[in-house]
């Protein structure tokens, strides 16, 4: 029984083996792609876990799930989505997944 009240997503766990290329704690841009943001710059953004399809960010803002993102990360940017916004203290935990059709890996 869980009885930690604090909601809980994890990227990994569901997205398959972690890829060796990205490490932990990298700083990454992500911009939220909607018309009212579009035209601000990328906010930092700390990778916490990721993996093939699957990551997991820690970012200053509430991203609601569905929000599509662009993540920039090692010189190239992809398409992602959120599925999970949790707060952690004075920022956010964002899970996102990637949009297939839109990767180049």
């Amino acid at each position: 029984m869980n009885t930690n009240s604090q909601p809980h997503c994890s990227a990994v766990n569901a997205g398959g083996p972690a890829v060796q290329s990205v490490q932990v704690g990298r700083f990454a841009k992500v911009k939220a792609i909607e018309p009212l943001t579009s035209t601000a710059a990328p906010s930092r953004a700390k990778v916490i876990e990721y993996s093939k399809n699957r990551a997991m960010l820690r970012v200053g803002r509430y991203l609601p799930a569905g929000t599509v993102v662009q993540l920039h990360l090692d010189g190239e940017f992809l398409l992602w989505k959120v599925f999970c916004c949790i707060p952690t203290g004075n920022s956010y935990h964002i899970g996102i997944e990637l949009i297939d059709g839109f990767s180049n890996r």
